[in-house]
This record gives structure tokens, sequence and C-alpha cells, in this order.
């Protein structure tokens, strides 16, 4: 049996055991259900259950971005990060370090990934939290891959991964002399290679798994 089929039957079993994931399932079809607009002191979502909720924002803060996507819409000032859930039909927020700047943005259905030049931020969708994830001194992103059940970033010194069930950010350092060779998706699963194993995440797993 490949390490491919291994990890999916491993797959199926933790299906059938961790019932949380229908809830993801069936947040990724629902289509969009988050609507953002920002008015002169507030930003404002909608959602078919929730109506109107809005944000109050602070004197001189300023508005970078805004979007939205499935069950979140996110909106980025020049001060924090603040995200929208129409499951729990609140916002959120998490501060921005001073000076600190946001280089990437992806808005998935089910949750959100922000880089910045200090830290990695998710938003769950399903219950309006926010995580973070410290990046290092000299640690450096060099690519993010994503799929609507998870993301990897890879950068100089670990692989790091997020799912909407983990409920934290999952790392695995990388050795000096371990290099990427390969990310794909198969089965809503992210694959990592590398010169001397093969690393597994999605949302269906508690975490990476490893095979040599």
């Amino acid at each position: 049996m490949t390490i491919s089929h291994r990890v999916l039957l491993m797959v199926v079993v933790c299906f059938h055991t961790h019932f949380p994931w229908l809830g993801i399932a069936q947040a990724l079809e629902t289509g969009a259900e988050v609507t953002l607009w920002l008015e002169s002191d507030q930003a404002v979502a909608t959602s078919p259950l929730s109506g109107r909720r809005e944000f109050r924002l602070e004197a001189q803060e300023r508005v970078i971005s805004s979007r939205a996507n499935g069950i979140n819409g996110i909106v980025v000032t020049s001060r924090r990060l603040v995200g929208f859930s129409s499951r729990s039909l609140t916002w959120s927020k998490t501060d921005l370090d001073l000076s600190e700047k946001v280089l990437e943005q992806r808005i998935l259905a089910a949750f959100s990934l922000i880089r910045t030049d200090r830290n990695l931020y998710a938003f769950r969708g399903a219950n309006g939290l926010w995580f973070e994830e410290g990046l290092g001194v000299r640690e450096q992103v060099n690519r993010l891959h994503s799929n609507d059940y998870g993301a990897v970033f890879i950068t100089n010194e670990r692989v790091i991964g997020f799912t909407p069930l983990l409920g934290s950010f999952s790392s695995k350092p990388l050795d000096v002399h371990e290099h990427i060779v390969d990310i794909a998706n198969e089965n809503g699963l992210i694959f990592v290679s590398t010169t001397r194993r093969t690393l597994v995440l999605g949302s269906r797993l508690s975490g990476w798994e490893e095979f040599e």
C-alpha cells in the first residue's frame, strides 16, 4: 500500500470518529454568506442569519482592505485585524504590534489567513476565533499553499500548517539540509514532500502526519 493510500485509509477512519468535520463541510457548501461594507466610522457586516452587525472603528484608524468569502469576512486596518463570523454572528479582533506590516491575505470559505512581517494569523469562521503564530527573528516565509480545507506556510526553518479543526497552528521543524520538493493536494489533504520525508495535513487529521 502506498503512502497516499495509507493516509487516505486513516482519513476515512477519522471521518467516522470526528463529527466536527461535518460542520466544516456544511460551511464549504453554503457559498458566500457574508457581505461587508464600510461607513464613515464603522465596518458593517450582514448575513442571512445575523442581519446588520456593526464594528466601530477608532479615531484615525485607517482601513487597508476588507473582503468576505463563505462564512467569514475580514477587515484589515492600520491597528488591528477584525473578523466577522456568520455562524457566531459576532465581530472579533486581534491587535497588531506597532509598525507591524501586513504582507499577504487569503480569505477562504471557512477560514482566513493573514501574514505579517512578524506573525501568522488565522481566523476561524465557524466560531469567530483568532489564532496567532509568531515568526522567529530570522524566519522568513517562502511560500503559502492553501485549499478550502487547510493551509501550509513554508519558511526557511519550519513547515507551519493550519486547518479549521486544529484549534491552533501546527509546525514541523526542517533540518538544515532538508529541502521542499513538492506540495500537492489530494482529497482535501495537503502533501508536503521533502528530500527525506512526506508530511500530510488535513482538516480530518489532528495535526501533521509524517512518513519517511
